[in-house]
């Protein structure tokens, strides 16, 4: 054991106590769900399934949600084992927990403390492990790899800085990467960062989130929005941030000169900002409502979304959505779930996060890069004259998709096949 990890193993154990109350303080906050604290620390409020068991841990919403796709895909080839998904935030907890599909079961991932993971892994035995993205946690690793369990990093990814950082302790993280039976990552840049850091089983498989299923609408709530809509020309700004909502509000207030019952529907990241929304818009002379608050869009110009689960909805509806954090420097969010229903995708030029998202869909012709905010009003503009008749899948990116999802598989097969032979 190196230095490094010598070090971290020792601090990590030694501040065990010290996370607990920092959870609970997390809890007090919100942050954590109260109710499932003890999960945090390793404690199960499940039964072990009696079958193979397959954990594959996803940090937030956005690699659960693509984590779902490949359940379905495992489950549909495999349906005697059992799938155990692990998150960390309490939104993805809320937004998966009806979307798992039959033989799936979700708990809160443990902390990384050597006794919250040991008493995670003893209990629930899974026979191999699997993690989406760059859940690296030292401890995490190396006692599932000290199980003898098999680990395989899916999506695999970091950023030039995490790059950078993790090079300053290669000798805490070698050891852990060389040690994965697969590190299967999105590109060739992000081969040669793992590479360079200690990973030997390296494939590339793409990006996860582009194999993701489409959301599932609700017929009667999609419905009753379109009544409400009407005939009424409509865009959508979706998971904007503080800097990005007043681009919108001046890009309402220039498109309104030509569509006056125009209906800009806002949704922003974090929704309890709504009421903050509202404020910005009538300091401009604009009307808004929030939709838990709203029965009627009559004489409403800004639509602001303020609830959990119904972005779809929104996408399903609109032709053109604007993807926040993309005019500030956040990165970008996920774009994919607007494309798969059927809506065009303008972004600003911070895709930092997620670049080979959007990248893909531009070659696919389903988004563009707007390179000056003025511009907005302008891109949005065509899209206002037409009338969504759908929300499917368009082809390109549905073939996009399988094919993935096709290539994904094969490289997981030989790591299935064994596991299906255990515990029978």
């Amino acid at each position: 054991m190196s230095l490094l990890r010598s070090g971290y193993y020792g601090l990590s154990w030694v501040g065990a106590p010290f996370v607990s109350a920092y959870l609970k303080w997390r809890a007090f906050k919100g942050d954590e769900d109260k109710s499932r604290l003890p999960e945090r620390l390793g404690k199960a409020n499940l039964p072990r399934p009696n079958k193979p068991l397959l954990w594959i841990h996803a940090v937030s919403v956005g690699e659960a949600v693509a984590a779902l796709a490949i359940i379905q895909a495992i489950l549909k080839k495999y349906p005697g084992i059992c799938v155990l998904l692990t998150t960390t935030t309490v939104s993805s907890a809320k937004v998966i927990e009806k979307r798992l599909p039959k033989n799936a079961i979700h708990q809160f991932c443990p902390v990384d403390t050597p006794q919250a993971v040991r008493r995670f892994l003893d209990y629930w035995q899974p026979d191999i492990a699997m993690w989406i993205e760059s859940e690296l946690w030292p401890n995490l690793i190396h006692e599932t790899q000290t199980k003898g369990i098999p680990t395989i990093l899916l999506n695999g990814r970091m950023s030039l800085k995490s790059f950078s950082n993790w090079q300053k302790l290669k000798g805490m993280i070698a050891p852990l990467l060389s040690r994965l039976d697969l590190c299967a990552v999105q590109s060739e840049e992000q081969a040669s960062f793992f590479q360079a850091l200690g990973a030997e089983a390296i494939s590339i498989m793409g990006n996860i989130k582009l194999m993701m299923t489409p959301l599932v609408i609700d017929s009667k709530k999609l419905q009753a929005f379109k009544k409400d809509v009407g005939n009424r020309p409509l865009w959508l700004a979706a998971s904007t941030h503080p800097g990005e909502e007043e681009i919108v509000i001046k890009a309402h207030k220039t498109l309104r000169k030509e569509y006056p019952d125009l209906l800009t529907v806002m949704v922003p990241r974090h929704i309890e900002r709504a009421p903050f929304l509202q404020e910005l818009a009538a300091k401009e002379g604009i009307s808004s409502a929030l939709r838990t608050n709203t029965t009627s869009l009559s004489g409403v110009e800004v639509y602001i979304g303020n609830t959990l689960g119904e972005m779809g909805l929104f996408y399903a509806v609109t032709p053109v959505v604007l993807m926040g954090a993309t005019f500030v420097p956040k990165g970008g969010h996920n774009p994919v779930e607007a494309a798969q229903l059927g809506a065009f995708v303008l972004h600003g030029i911070h895709t930092f996060n997620n670049h080979q998202l959007y990248t893909t869909l531009s070659s696919l012709g389903i988004s563009h890069c707007i390179q000056e905010d003025h511009q907005l009003a302008s891109l949005v503009r065509p899209w206002l004259n037409k009338e969504k008749s759908s929300y499917e899948e368009p082809p390109s990116l549905k073939a996009y998709r399988d094919e993935g999802l096709k290539n994904l598989m094969k490289l997981l097969i030989p790591f299935l096949r064994t596991l299906r032979k255990e515990r029978e």
